[in-house]
């Protein structure tokens, strides 16, 4: 693999209202995988309920709304009552069945089409019932005996929100751990099976005692108001070892707590080093970020219908040139601040138009070259974007994203940035956004800017054809989340733009699912240019844990923090499956009560589990639990073949490097940051005492409920 040069930097855009107006001939089917399908009372399908819109001739149809409601089956419910079909015609909606076992019926209609619409059904099975708990008093780490109906294929037990081991099951009974520490009192015990929950009984927890994992089981401990309550066991003739992350689960970036943890000598907190001054690209991603946040929040006209599958399209043909204004300084905001230019359109595809500026520097591409470079936009990044994400917006009504290669984009970099920092191209929500519809600022049109060959370095970096190449296509896959993302939650929702820690990892996500789908075309060599970013983010990040954060909610994110919140949502993915996906972009929530309604988990649980699987997923000479597991992702042999081909940039051969303890007494300090903390070694030798794990404030005071600590211990040997 060969290392991208620079980050592919991002804005959030705007698109239109509505979906298309469609052909009278349109037609609208079930997709067969997704109809029948069977779940759990009260709980989701196992994926989403799919529809494909066809128009004349059997072609698909793009950008069709389609509504959708429950006409039989009580107390379900819909992901949404509207969508869009997609790059290939599909839209899709999540479903979550009743509390009532039996049949369930969901109507899609086409909204333009009032006679065109199917039906798809849904079966769900009764939940599993839990009918006693014993005993109904217990402390952590002791042994819960659960009975019941239908429990065999129960996958997951909660007792207080945390999730236990099960040691055994069957129809009847199920036998589980109780969780290791947790403030004391009552407590309820719920079973799910396919994500359905049971009914909830009540139990009563005692704190303290001595905690016993056997190897690959783990824990997540909230320490607050319980210094001092987990006690490990001696060691017994082989020793133990066990990993314990600490580390902050809060959903608020202001959120930053000191800790000390470990034994009795503690040492003062270190002092926390200056932030680092914005690169160019990231002080101008910042001024458009902030920009089109406060453009989400105005009040926009409807805007008529795309009409792409309507006869009339405007559909631009090779040699079309048009004027173009292009944001020129950093800082742009007047209109002075706004390039005029002209540009001829160099390719024309289904979905892409590669316009390019007359006054770009000589030696630029060839016809081949554009011709190439559409073909990748137009044959698979398209595809993979919508199918993803959903259906972008279509404000100009010709049917295709723009491409437009310019200088000013190259000018935009400072000379001295040019070996660090380039500003390889950007989308800007004025463009398509109907509050800007007669502001002369904006192109009034879907345009992704990019900068333009130019290997003598007239305009500013010299920029030869290859770094170009390898440049653009993932700096497009990226930015075309963005443009999906900001269509589906402000402009067909009415919403806020989705914040931007989980708008910036799903935009790094789209590189990744690039990458890809070119592994399984063959083409290694793209597989490497879309994901080698994304693991270079993710190995800064790892590097140095507690110093960043994944839940960034300003600015644009720096590179480690774009590594960590794409981290945390491939993780997300192989525990939840690709479907989820979508369903993160066609919602109008936002941040972490996305993630939690998706995935029907905490989002401090899933915080927890994923730092530590994060270090201890392809651990040597360990099975991690699957919980604990990235599918997608061998990260040690990832790095390791990184460290041996590039260590100027990945200096060793795995990122995190745990502090380690001997057992018995041990301390440090650290701070945690929402998302983030350090990783630590407990190894005791075989005999040796056992030992007491302690988070407080750096003065021995407890840490608080709202410093969202947590403190997670896996056994591993």
């Amino acid at each position: 693999m060969t290392r991208r040069l620079v980050v592919a930097t991002c804005c959030v855009f705007a698109g239109c209202r509505g979906g298309e107006s469609l052909p009278e001939a349109a037609v609208i089917e079930a997709v067969a995988a997704s109809n029948a399908q069977v779940g759990v009372a009260g709980g989701p399908l196992p994926g989403p309920l799919q529809v494909r819109v066809l128009g004349e001739d059997n072609e698909t149809v793009r950008r069709a709304g389609v509504r959708w409601s429950v006409t039989s089956g009580a107390g379900a419910t819909l992901s949404d009552t509207m969508t869009l079909s997609d790059g290939n015609g599909i839209a899709e909606v999540g479903f979550t069945l009743g509390a009532t076992p039996g049949g369930y019926v969901v109507q899609a209609a086409l909204v333009d089409v009032e006679d065109q619409f199917t039906q798809l059904t849904a079966t769900a099975l009764p939940p599993p019932v839990l009918t006693g708990v014993a005993p109904t008093t217990f402390a952590g780490g002791d042994t819960l005996t659960l009975t019941g109906q239908d429990l065999a294929q129960v996958e997951l037990v909660r007792i207080g929100g945390d999730a236990v081991p099960i040691l055994s099951q069957n129809a009847t009974q199920i036998v589980v751990r109780a969780p290791v520490c947790r403030p004391g009192g009552p407590v309820q015990v719920i079973a799910y099976r396919m994500r359905a929950p049971s009914n909830a009984l009540q139990g009563t927890f005692v704190t303290g005692g001595t905690v016993t994992l056997q190897v690959g089981q783990w824990t997540v401990i909230d320490p607050s108001g319980l210094p001092g309550c987990v006690t490990f066991p001696d060691a017994g003739a082989s020793g133990a070892e066990y990993a314990v992350t600490v580390m902050s689960v809060a959903a608020d970036a202001a959120v930053v707590a000191q800790y000390a943890f470990g034994g009795d000598s503690l040492v003062p907190p270190p002092t926390a080093a200056p932030p680092r001054p914005l690169t160019p690209a990231e002080a101008f991603h910042t001024r458009l970020r902030d920009w089109e946040a406060q453009a989400a929040q105005l009040s926009r006209p409807a805007m008529a219908p795309s009409a792409l599958g309507a006869a009339g399209i405007r559909r631009p043909e090779v040699g079309h040139k048009r004027d173009f204004r292009v944001c020129s300084i950093i800082t742009c905001s007047e209109d002075s601040d706004f390039a005029r230019i002209r540009a001829e359109a160099r390719y024309v595809g289904n979905h892409a138009a590669i316009y390019v500026d007359l006054e770009a520097p000589p030696g630029g591409f060839s016809q081949s070259d554009f011709d190439s470079l559409g073909a990748m936009f137009d044959e698979r990044l398209y595809d993979v974007a919508t199918t993803f994400f959903g259906s972008e917006s279509d404000v100009d009504e010709n049917g295709v994203v723009i491409v437009l290669m310019t200088p000013v984009v190259n000018g935009l970099t400072p000379s001295g940035q040019c070996q660090s920092s380039i500003i390889t191209g950007f989308f800007f929500g004025i463009d398509i956004d109907p509050a800007f519809l007669n502001d002369s600022r904006g192109n009034r049109a879907e345009v992704f800017y990019t900068l333009a060959p130019d290997p003598n370095g007239v305009e500013a970096c010299a920029l030869s054809l290859d770094l170009v190449r390898r440049l653009v296509p993932v700096t497009f896959v990226h930015e075309f989340q963005h443009m999906i993302s900001y269509h589906q939650h402000v402009l067909l929702r009415a919403g806020n733009q989705e914040v931007l820690w989980l708008n910036e990892g799903l935009s790094h996500l789209s590189e990744e699912l690039a990458a890809h789908r070119f592994d399984a075309l063959g083409r290694a060599d793209l597989f490497s240019r879309f994901a080698i970013g994304n693991l270079f983010n993710a190995y800064l990040f790892l590097s140095d844990p507690d110093a960043h954060v994944v839940i960034s909610t300003t600015g644009t994110g720096s590179l480690e923090e774009r590594g960590s919140a794409w981290l945390f949502l491939r993780w997300l993915i192989d525990q939840h499956g690709e479907g989820i996906v979508r369903r993160l972009v066609e919602t109008g929530r936002r941040g972490a009560a996305n993630v939690e309604a998706v995935t029907g988990e905490p989002m401090s649980r899933l915080l927890a589990d994923w730092f530590m699987a994060t270090w201890a997923s392809d651990l040597p000479d360990f099975t991690a639990p699957a919980r604990l597991k990235y599918t997608t992702w061998r990260l040690r042999t990832t790095y390791g073949s990184l460290h041996d081909q590039l260590p100027s940039r990945f200096d060793r051969p795995f990122p995190i490097v745990p502090t380690l303890f001997a057992g018995g007494q041990f301390g440090t300090t650290g701070t945690i940051r929402s998302g983030t903390g350090n990783y630590y070694r407990v190894v005791q030798q075989a005999g040796q005492a056992g030992f007491s794990l302690r988070l407080t404030n750096p003065v021995s005071e407890p840490l608080l409920a709202s410093d969202r600590a947590r403190v997670t211990v896996l056994r591993v040997r």
